[in-house]
């Protein structure tokens, strides 16, 4: 198996992990409440980078939280579709759309 097979046959994650902690901090900083943290992200991960790639990011979190200090959640994961669906229905265009969007899912 060559590099160049190696990359075709799994999701390229590249995009997303350039990514993630600067649209974590900026929808940290803008809600307290786990669900809307994480249609936020995705959102903001889906403009930038696409809906497969913020989804995997989403997986592999809950992922990530079934093994180490995290509580894996369901609801998380539907929170990150949500966020997916606003960016890929074009609802949310820009990261500030993508916060006020999931604001009318998710408050606390």
């Amino acid at each position: 198996m060559t590099l160049t097979t190696a990359r075709a046959e799994g999701p390229e994650l590249i995009c997303s992990l350039l990514n993630v902690k600067r649209v974590i901090a900026i929808a940290i900083s803008h809600s307290s409440f786990d669900k809307n943290r994480h249609c936020s992200v995705s959102c903001m991960l889906t403009l930038k980078c696409g809906a497969v790639e913020a989804m995997s990011m989403g997986v592999l979190k809950e992922i990530q939280d079934m093994f180490g200090p995290g509580q894996a959640d369901m609801a998380d994961l539907a929170a990150d579709a949500m966020g997916v669906d606003l960016a890929f229905q074009r609802r949310a265009r820009s990261d500030i759309k993508c916060l006020e969007q999931c604001d009318l899912y998710y408050y606390q």
